[in-house]
């Protein structure tokens, strides 16, 4: 009989995204290899290739990836401070998981007049949403119950200067820049947490000032230049926190630095999600 209380208790773990790693506690490699079973084999709509799956344990190629990860917002308007934003260290942990969605060789749904639909038939692409949070979720849910703390990450091949890395690595750039066959949409840590550490402390010191996340960032006055998207560059900086109280952004506004690297929470926020009864 299911134990619904292990069950909540799993759901509500899993609800909080892991900012430091204990390196001390690899993953055993039948771990690995059942989380990517359970990847592989989350279910998805009329049972087609949504995504692809790249991992790693290695600890330089994590560390590599994590350099652009920017994003996790510091400060803004919402907080009435200059916009700042940190890495996301939750990437930074034992095992990595990467979700790349992807318009499948298969084409099984059809038009209303009969027809196969087009393998890249654009409402197919909901369905892909859907298959990469469904395996998300179940892998979440397994390694938890596998002692593990996980956190999900969408600021991928993010921050200054960093010319789509990931998407370079991984040999998908123009499959998803210029022909719009693929998406790298998440990102999943998965490592034993810090003891007797608040999950939302992380031991990267350095925050880059003059912007709240990633997007189109470099380290030098870019002027009109835009990327293959046509987005401009915006200019900023990144400062080690412990050199200073304070750091001046490249467009002049002042920011008081924090004492150390944590990260907002909001698993304890009213979230308004009804559940109502159909009559």
């Amino acid at each position: 009989m299911a134990d619904i209380e292990k069950e909540k208790k799993y759901i509500k773990q899993i609800q909080q995204c892991q900012r430091n790693w204990d390196y001390s506690k690899p993953m055993p490699k039948d771990h690995q290899e059942y989380l990517l079973w359970v990847a592989r084999e989350a279910p998805s709509k009329q049972h087609e290739a949504y995504y692809d799956i790249y991992y790693t344990a290695d600890r330089k190629v994590i560390q590599e990836l994590y350099k652009d990860t920017w994003g996790s917002t510091h400060s803004g308007d919402f907080n009435n401070q200059p916009p700042a934003t940190w890495r996301n260290p939750q990437v930074n942990a034992s095992f990595l998981m990467l979700f790349v969605m992807k318009h499948p060789p298969t084409a099984r749904n059809s038009m209303v007049d009969g027809s196969v639909a087009k393998t890249d038939h654009a409402p197919r692409w909901e369905n892909g949403l859907v298959a990469v949070g469904t395996a998300l979720g179940l892998v979440m849910r397994a390694a938890a119950e596998l002692g593990y703390a996980t956190g999900c990450n969408k600021n991928n091949s993010q921050g200054p200067d960093s010319d789509f890395s990931w998407e370079r690595r991984l040999g998908i750039f123009e499959d998803q820049h210029i022909h719009k066959k693929k998406k790298l949409l998440y990102a999943l840590g998965i490592g034993y947490a810090q003891k007797d550490r608040p999950r939302n402390e992380s031991d990267d010191y350095e925050l880059l000032i003059g912007a709240a996340n990633g997007h189109n960032l470099s380290l030098r006055d870019r002027g009109e230049e835009r990327d293959i998207r046509g987005w401009k560059f915006r200019q900023c900086k990144i400062v080690d926190i412990r050199t200073s109280d304070t750091a001046v952004d490249p467009q002049g506004k002042i920011h008081k630095l924090p004492e150390k690297p944590v990260f907002w929470t909001n698993t304890h926020k009213f979230r308004d999600i009804n559940v109502r009864e159909i009559k």
